[in-house]
């Protein structure tokens, strides 16, 4: 009886320390996987930075928790991250408390996307009807159609005053979206900037887009609205 006893223990011994080793040998495997799509900042030694400015080149200033993916599969959870609009880059910390001397930027790859917080961004490469290559937040995706959100941002230098009459203007980013709808063969579409011009986008629906609209008393230029007008046109789009 002692024997089985010595016997069954050295066996769960043994079988703990190869659960050990390949769990090992599985994180490791994911860090160096990891670590091979990271890229060294080059964003942080840009002018601006030194600057005083109102607005701010992030989307959010402020690291959040997030989760990377590599094909639609889980590469790295509870990582610290941002968007920074100006750069056209995520940037990351291992943690929330890891200085911004740490921050790194996650390599430019359409198979690696983001969600940070409840935003999820993904890298999109240039084509036919998108001209520069880059990051896009998604608003809304549909059978047929989904809606993407170019997060641009026009930086204005600081201006000294020219005489004792005038002040000096602080350096400002200005937000400038830009809104996409985008359809499962990646052809983009530009909303522009007026509502008739944006009614244009959805074609032959246009006119059961604008009955919509009025029923539900929306506002086109209203980014909610926009994700329920768009929700909308993919429903009577996939339908028939």
């Amino acid at each position: 009886m002692k024997k089985s006893l010595l016997i069954l223990s050295l066996l769960f011994i043994f079988n703990s320390y190869l659960i050990a080793q390949i769990t090992s040998h599985s994180a490791q495997y994911n860090a160096s996987v990891f670590m091979e799509h990271i890229d060294r900042l080059g964003s942080n030694n840009l002018d601006y930075l030194n600057d005083l400015y109102k607005g701010t080149p992030y989307n959010n200033p402020i690291f959040l928790l997030g989760t990377i993916y590599e094909d639609n599969k889980t590469l790295a959870t509870n990582y610290a991250l941002r968007y920074n609009a100006m750069a056209d880059e995520i940037e990351i910390k291992e943690t929330l408390y890891v200085e911004d001397s740490e921050i790194k930027s996650l390599t430019k790859s359409p198979n690696l996307h983001v969600k940070i917080m409840n935003d999820l961004f993904i890298f999109v490469l240039a084509n036919e009807t998108i001209e520069n290559a880059g990051y896009f937040q998604v608003l809304q995706v549909g059978n047929k159609y989904s809606l993407y959100k170019k997060i641009a941002k026009k930086y204005y230098p600081a201006k000294k005053a020219k005489n004792s009459f005038e002040t000096d203007v602080l350096a400002r980013f200005e937000d400038r979206s830009i809104y996409y709808l985008v359809s499962t063969n990646n052809k983009f579409q530009e909303f522009e900037s007026s509502k008739s011009k944006k009614l244009k986008v959805f074609e032959s629906k246009e006119s059961e887009i604008k009955k919509y609209i009025k029923n539900g008393r929306l506002d086109i230029n209203d980014e909610n609205d926009l994700i329920k007008i768009v929700n909308y046109y993919d429903s009577i789009s996939y339908s028939k």
